[in-house]
């Protein structure tokens, strides 16, 4: 218990630095809605522990289906709360008496009844966030990620709460993620497109609000609105960044522009990995839906294909100067994509900017993905994987390692190869 309070007290000093405060362009445009991660630290890790300490259901003394029903239960809740949230929101601005529709066991739906979901589902948050940190570090524990004490550290820390919004920054001559600050979560499309114009009128620099999946905090920020698949390769995912943080690949996070592709791509792909093998555990089948849990240059091979060819022209045009005929080809591109129902919000340099940090995402154009992905399938086990990778403190050591394993494809093109729409 020391041991975790200590990486408590040391996180908190180390991975939210950034809420420091500097006036940069991104933190002055989106100042109503910023997120603090620091006052998230202060509400949630006391609520954490206070419960560690005072809870009367200990993990063992119920069985392991009760626990993982319970958090069915909640997850249920959850997406209930949403969907409800949602209805009434859209009815906000209609006729008082179309609040008046039936929902589950015969309630009225109306602003009461959400509360008495909210309610419901706080009762059972605690104990279905404690489920899934068991869950997972069972697993890693399985894996061999604990230490010769049979400790795992960092251990496993989850807090199921909705993201922050992420405002992302780029200039507008050269695709480069120049600035990403969090902001509040479920940022209203007008506001994100509000937003993204003032920088653009005041600052001169594209801009481009963002959904993200989860934050490594500590405790994890994790949705509790996704399917539990999601979830078990989220909380891998956050726990890998954990582990990293203290190992030369995560200390080197920000050492230069390939360093944080490495570190997403490296916790990405481990990330399934181990989030699979938690879901499997855990009574889920893999081979439902299965497709929609691959990495995002597979899932769709002709949209792979096709953002792919949109990054390398607009790389191209900015190269040589031309930023209006680059911005002007993005708008046809966008138009391209949503006609075949994709629905893209925005196709600018801060989209292609935050995509390409995951270099398996279809809007990237780096070797990084294809030679993960081939070290992975040189090393027999996702523990020696992740051990051999995390000694990794700069590009050139990555390549010295690809070196070692005679790796010398780039990506692999498999994804991208010619297909008709």
């Amino acid at each position: 218990m020391l041991r975790r309070v200590f990486l408590v007290l040391l996180a908190s000093l180390t991975f939210f630095t950034s809420d420091v405060f500097r006036l940069t362009p991104g933190r002055d445009i989106a100042w109503p809605h910023l997120f603090s991660v620091v006052q998230w630290e202060i509400v949630n890790l006391p609520r954490k522990w206070v419960h560690l300490f005072r809870d009367t259901f200990p993990a063992g003394e119920n069985s392991r289906t009760d626990r993982l029903e319970l958090l069915d239960d909640y997850l249920m809740l959850t997406r209930l709360i949403k969907k409800e949230r949602d209805r009434l929101e859209g009815l906000s601005g209609t006729s008082s008496r179309n609040l008046g529709v039936t929902t589950r066991e015969g309630a009225i739906g109306s602003p009461g009844y959400l509360e008495e979901l909210t309610g419901e589902a706080g009762q059972l948050q605690s104990r279905a966030e404690e489920t899934l940190e068991t869950e997972l570090a069972s697993v890693l524990n399985e894996l061999g990620f604990n230490s010769h004490l049979n400790i795992l550290f960092p251990p496993v820390d989850i807090r199921f709460e909705q993201p922050p919004t992420i405002l992302i920054v780029s200039p507008r001559d050269r695709v480069v993620l120049q600035e990403v600050v969090l902001m509040d979560p479920d940022l209203k499309a007008i506001n994100r497109d509000r937003l993204e114009n003032e920088m653009l009128e005041q600052y001169d620099l594209s801009a481009f609000v963002d959904d993200i999946g989860g934050v490594a905090t500590y405790p994890a920020m994790i949705p509790g609105t996704k399917t539990l698949r999601f979830i078990t390769q989220t909380a891998a995912h956050e726990w890998l960044h954990h582990y990293l943080f203290f190992k030369p690949l995560g200390k080197n996070y920000y050492d230069s522009d390939v360093m944080p592709t490495l570190n997403e791509t490296v916790a990405d792909l481990a990330g399934r990995e181990i989030g699979d093998i938690v879901f499997a555990r855990m009574g889920g089948d893999l081979a439902i839906a299965g497709s929609r849990y691959v990495a995002a240059e597979d899932r769709d091979p002709r949209f792979t294909k096709e953002m792919r060819k949109t990054r390398r022209k607009v790389d191209e045009l900015l190269a040589d100067g031309l930023v209006g005929e680059a911005e002007h080809y993005m708008k046809e591109r966008l138009w391209f994509f949503r006609l075949r129902g994709y629905r893209l919000r925005k196709l600018n340099q801060a989209f292609l900017a935050f995509r390409s940090r995951y270099a398996q995402s279809s809007a990237s154009v780096s070797p990084i993905g294809g030679q993960v992905k081939a070290l992975r399938a040189s090393l027999p086990d996702i523990r020696i994987f992740i051990e051999t990778v995390s000694q990794v403190g700069n590009h050139q050591e990555f390549l010295q390692l690809l070196d070692q394993f005679d790796i010398r494809a780039g990506r692999e093109e498999a994804a991208t190869k010619e297909s008709a729409w």
